[in-house]
């Protein structure tokens, strides 16, 4: 079953981070950090949650078993375009889920709910083979134009 995100979802939301976390970053992720995330990670969707963020989520006996983010970014207007743009986020399905679909029809709710909401452009980042033929079939396009500074 779809829904959308509510606050009464905070607490596993945030649980699920850590596992999508783990997943992403295996080697990466910080031993002995779960807590540290955790209460991050819900502190911060007590205050951004369905205002600057938004989850789409599938759910199975009462159990969230996908998700996929879609964080609203407001920059000034260029050109013609309003500066509303989405960003992609914590796309993640429980391993015994995956490869079924569930992924596509999240991303596709994200995509109506960017349009109803007058958002001009979509963006995320991954380097997940698998994951880049879905977003192509769904009209995203790939390239590595992306500059960044990590500021420490």
């Amino acid at each position: 079953m779809f829904r959308m995100a509510q606050n009464e979802d905070i607490e596993q939301l945030s649980k699920l981070r850590i596992l999508q976390q783990k997943e992403d970053w295996q080697e990466e992720y910080p031993i002995g950090k779960d807590n540290e995330l955790y209460e991050a990670t819900k502190s911060y969707l007590t205050e951004q949650l369905n205002k600057q963020i938004f989850f789409f989520l599938e759910i199975e006996d009462n159990q969230i078993i996908a998700h996929c983010g879609l964080q609203i970014m407001n920059y000034m207007p260029q050109c013609v375009t309003n500066g509303r743009e989405g960003f992609i986020c914590d796309v993640f399905t429980l391993k015994e889920y995956r490869r079924k679909g569930i992924q596509t029809n999240l991303l596709q709710e994200s995509l109506k709910f960017a349009q109803k909401n007058n958002l001009t452009r979509i963006k995320l980042e991954t380097d997940n083979p698998e994951a880049i033929k879905i977003y192509q079939k769904l009209g995203f396009t790939y390239n590595n134009l992306i500059i960044e500074k990590i500021i420490e």
